[in-house]
């Protein structure tokens, strides 16, 4: 009987567990004790308020509520081991669902219940969802296209870094990290790999197979993709030009139609800025203070920089009608 009464308090603990994970040794043994037995001992067969209805005088014709629901109840004998253990298991599994409905479990990080409500779909904003039609034709070494909210955020983060001076690497890993918390290290480790080879592919810089998907993909193969397609935004919002090199072009592509821009450097001289516009707007070229020109239609746009200093980067501001927010490149003066 004693084995018995083991394996009946080995199978309750584990009961307890599946229903309450986080449930705590003290727990376990008040809900034990508040169904009548103890945790830690035996399976107290004996309990009359448990599992036998009280003996009642033969001539007493008033019945307690407790009393006629233990009535309709099959009879049990105490004797019979599998009988007992199943209307036990059908009490504490109704007393606890009742107590967790009454009182739900918590997270450890969690003091009160919060209704987190269903996950809803990322919201893109107006004012960067205009800029995106570019950004589809992004070209990756893998057939795995990013889904649009990814590049929005994306497109948002790389605008906020490509006119700072951290180092090419740093940009990447500050434009990632939003989609990736927590993870800084993982992204430096392949934000190394991407700069120091960066004509290789996910799958032999990651060492997994071809990435065709890319919510199927794993973590990694997530933050490499995304990494690149980083590398690919931050190119496209900056400009060089030296003594060398003068004159560079950039075609963007948005939904009022294409914005051409051209950046011509005049050594020692200036900078000057050329754009074309598909409907009306404005471009501000910034140096701690800004040069503005805008129109009402479609057309040239141009503003100029004069005395421009070598290794310094400059701030261009393109601004169309119907797009709440402007597209900010970088010119950089090697």
């Amino acid at each position: 009987m004693n084995r018995d009464s083991e394996d009946i308090q080995r199978r309750i603990l584990m009961l307890l567990q599946d229903l309450l994970p986080a449930a705590s040794l003290p727990d376990v043994e008040a809900a034990s004790r508040a169904l009548g037995c103890e945790a830690t001992g035996q399976f107290a067969l004996e309990q009359p308020n448990l599992l036998t209805p009280r003996l009642m005088n033969s001539s007493t014709s008033d019945f307690s509520e407790s009393n006629r629901s233990f009535q309709e109840e099959p009879s049990l004998e105490l004797g019979d081991v599998p009988v007992v253990q199943e209307r036990f298991h059908a009490l504490l599994k109704t007393h606890l669902q009742g107590e967790i409905e009454k009182n739900p479990p918590l997270f450890p990080w969690e003091t009160e219940m919060l209704d987190y409500g269903t996950e809803a779909e990322p919201v893109i904003e107006s004012g960067i969802r205009g800029w995106l039609r570019h950004l589809r034709a992004i070209k990756l070494p893998v057939s795995a296209p990013i889904p649009e909210p990814v590049l929005a955020t994306l497109l948002q983060r790389c605008q906020e870094v490509v006119q700072s001076s951290l180092q090419d690497g740093k940009k990447l890993v500050r434009a990632v990290e939003e989609l990736f918390p927590g993870q800084d290290e993982a992204l430096n480790y392949l934000t190394v790999n991407l700069m120091m080879s960066p004509s290789r592919s996910p799958s032999a810089v990651a060492g997994e197979p071809v990435i065709s998907s890319y919510e199927a993909a794993a973590p990694a193969q997530q933050m490499l993709l995304s990494l690149l397609a980083a590398k690919e935004i931050v190119d496209g919002l900056t400009l060089r030009v030296s003594a060398g090199q003068p004159v560079v072009d950039r075609h963007w592509e948005t939904d009022a139609g294409v914005i051409v821009l051209q950046v011509t450097y005049t050594p020692q001289a200036s900078i000057r800025v050329q754009g074309t516009l598909p409907c009306g707007g404005m471009l501000v070229l910034r140096n701690g203070q800004q040069t503005m020109t805008q129109r009402s239609t479609a057309g040239q746009l141009s503003a100029e920089l004069f005395e421009p200093a070598p290794n310094h980067t400059y701030g261009l501001e393109v601004a169309l009608q119907g797009l709440e927010a402007p597209l900010l490149f970088a010119i950089r003066l090697d």
